[in-house]
């Protein structure tokens, strides 16, 4: 029982660290080694979600402050997008209602 115990405390410790949202100095790795490049590309992979976290806040707020959604719900696309997804045929998509033919 100790020993799972034991399991469980070391997959918690690496876990976290594995997890981290920090950017590692990768100069005390080798250039040509693996860890550079592991370590390289998890500097990357933090910047990159930083940014894309930073882009789709700022896109959030123009979206409130231009008031996009309540002209889409104004203009009908949703509905016409809806009825598109569901018709099998482009003949479907363009009829204008059940009882035209």
């Amino acid at each position: 029982m100790k020993f799972i115990v034991f399991i469980f405390m070391l997959y918690i410790s690496f876990s976290s660290y594995l997890f981290s949202d920090e950017i590692i100095d990768c100069s005390q790795f080798d250039k040509l080694s693996a860890k550079y490049i592991e370590c390289k590309s998890k500097n990357l992979k933090t910047t990159l979600n930083e940014s894309q976290k930073k882009i789709k806040f700022e896109t959030e707020k123009k979206i409130k402050k231009s008031g996009i959604k309540e002209k889409i719900k104004k203009s009908g696309i949703k509905e016409k997008l809806i009825k598109f997804k569901n018709s099998k045929t482009g003949f479907d998509f363009f009829k204008k209602d059940d009882n035209w033919r």
